[in-house]
């Protein structure tokens, strides 16, 4: 064994030790991409805060007697929480913050609102518009803090800029300007402060200088809370000087957490999660991959500034790598899988020689045998649906000569009520006749209430005999209708014009002027009524009344 072979397994077995005591120890990548995937999808309680806490501003701004002073100072709020969050909004608010302004007359306040202005216009892509906003701001006047604003969006914007034209011939004088703000910027910057953290970190991770840069930036970095826009942006830097030191997992871990950062946020307007889906693709993570450059996608097309959504139209050649390379991953796995499956059968297609007469039998059998269980459970669903058609026909049967022996009884008890009075009637008429009292007779059959109380009985006879047989109706009509739609039981066991008209359709009577005549109303009266009743059904459809012919079965 030479000596090479030799170094190569000490490598193997370093490898794997290092490999377990990881996998022991715990990665705090693994952990910090999984505090992700929760926060992504918490993300919708993060938003609602950002929006509640806007919408609280924008009531102040409405409230009656506020001072131009306090408006400008809620405009200039709305405008910053905007900056992070929909960018057309904020440019919104930065015009009316710098409107209020000019009207006002404070000179400072107007520089800062051009300044907040023009960030905004740059991140939209209008730069020359920013650019030209920024010229009409005299530098010499201005006091040590605005001229730290002047400076950090001059170079902002070029910064901006140089993303947006990434080569051309313009890129190389938009690189010259933005250094020479940069280094303005550092001659005017306040120290301690978090611009000069920022400023003088990115500097030094420029000129190479990684010790220093690492040194400030962390010094600053342990004091930020974790869920604020500073930490994500100062994290985002730490992740830039990770990268030049080609420390690909601690740029990977800063990433997670400026990403985590820009969720809690309600950080919109943000780079690191699209840095680090990219990241994870080349590792091969492609599942988290593409749900992280999703969100990146939606968080673009939300803030609606130009330049990320320009940035982010980047990554769909990302996600059609990432389906292609999993197609091709299946592929291979398939290839695999073919190769052995190809394997077994050289290996089995011996012993499958000796078998195959036998296995033809067993399945010729096996089939005849599936072939009648398939008939005979033809067989059995057909007589369980002649049964079940025989069964409903028997009980539609006895229903049916119930309710023809209920109502003959009463037609018979009916009748035989109405021959009584008919007899009485004519011995009355017969004795008033024979005395000569023909007024008598005229009185008795002019009576305008004969009629009247003639349909009374007519109808009172019917609720009884109706009720006799479907003691329950009432009660089973309700449960079709709306709660507060139901009709009251009665003690005295009548109906109402409505329920009598729909007893008649359980009775099978559906034909409206077939139910009119019956009960002596206007065809239009009928209809009214079952239009106004299905309206209170809880579900008014055409097969209402299919629904109440079929309630209350009878005790047969």
């Amino acid at each position: 064994m030479n000596s090479w072979s030799v170094f190569q397994r000490y490598a193997l077995i370093l490898t794997f030790c290092i490999s377990f005591s990881f996998c022991v120890a715990g990665n705090p990548l693994d952990s910090l991409l999984t505090e992700l995937d929760q926060t992504i999808r918490n993300e919708e309680i993060y938003t609602q805060q950002k929006v509640s806490y806007i919408e609280n501003l924008q009531f102040k701004l409405s409230a009656a007697f506020l001072t131009p002073e306090d408006q400008y100072l809620l405009y200039q709020q709305l405008a910053k929480e905007y900056g992070i969050f929909r960018c057309d909004t904020a440019i919104y608010y930065a015009n009316q913050r710098l409107r209020l302004a000019e009207e006002i007359g404070n000179t400072d306040w107007i520089q800062e609102s051009k300044f907040q202005l023009a960030s905004m216009l740059a991140k939209a892509c209008m730069f020359e518009k920013a650019i030209d906003l920024l010229r009409t701001v005299d530098q010499a006047v201005l006091a040590p803090h605005l001229q730290v604003l002047y400076y950090k969006t001059f170079r902002d914007t070029y910064i901006y800029y140089s993303e947006f034209y990434q080569e051309g011939y313009e890129i190389h004088e938009i690189s010259r300007l933005r250094a020479a703000y940069q280094d303005s910027l550092l001659r005017v910057v306040p120290t301690p402060s978090f611009d000069y953290v920022l400023a003088y970190g990115t500097y030094y991770i420029e000129t190479g200088e990684f010790d220093r840069a690492e040194e400030l930036l962390l010094s600053y970095y342990e004091r930020l809370r974790p869920d604020t826009r500073d930490f994500a942006l100062l994290a985002s830097i730490l992740a830039y000087l990770a990268e030049k030191k080609e420390d690909e997992w601690q740029r990977k871990v800063y990433l997670a957490q400026s990403a985590i950062a820009d969720i809690k946020a309600a950080n919109k307007e943000n780079i690191s999660l699209r840095f680090l889906a990219h990241l994870l693709f080349l590792d091969g993570d492609i599942k988290r991959a593409n749900v992280y450059i999703k969100k990146s996608m939606d968080d673009a097309n939300f803030f609606n500034g130009r330049l990320r959504n320009t940035q982010t139209s980047m990554v769909f050649p990302i996600i059609n790598e990432a389906y292609q390379t999993e197609r091709l991953q299946q592929q291979k796995k398939l290839m695999l899988l073919l190769g052995v499956v190809s394997l077994l059968s050289c290996i089995l297609i011996i012993t499958l020689g000796f078998i195959k007469r036998q296995i033809n039998k067993l399945s010729r059998a096996q089939q005849e045998i599936l072939q009648i269980n398939e008939r005979l459970n033809k067989l059995n669903t057909d007589l369980q649906q002649a049964n079940r058609i025989h069964k409903e026909m028997n009980t539609n049967l006895k229903e049916a000569n119930y309710i023809k022996e209920q109502l003959i009884g009463t037609f018979l008890e009916i009748c035989t009520e109405y021959i009584d009075k008919f007899q009485k009637f004519k011995v009355f008429v017969n004795r008033k006749v024979k005395v000569g009292q023909l007024n008598d007779i005229l009185k008795v059959t002019g009576k305008a209430d004969n009629g009247s109380q003639e349909l009374k009985d007519l109808y009172a006879n019917f609720d009884k005999a109706f009720l006799a047989i479907y003691p329950d109706f009432v009660e089973e009509f309700n449960k079709l209708l709306r709660e507060e739609e139901r009709y009251p039981v009665k003690e005295d066991q009548s109906l109402n014009h409505e329920l009598r008209i729909f007893a008649l359709v359980r009775l099978g009577i559906t034909d409206s002027t077939k139910i009119a005549t019956f009960l002596h109303y206007t065809l239009r009266t009928v209809y009214n009524y079952r239009h106004k009743v299905k309206s209170k059904a809880f579900h008014p459809d055409e097969d209402f009344e299919e629904r109440i012919r079929q309630v209350c079965q009878p005790d047969l």
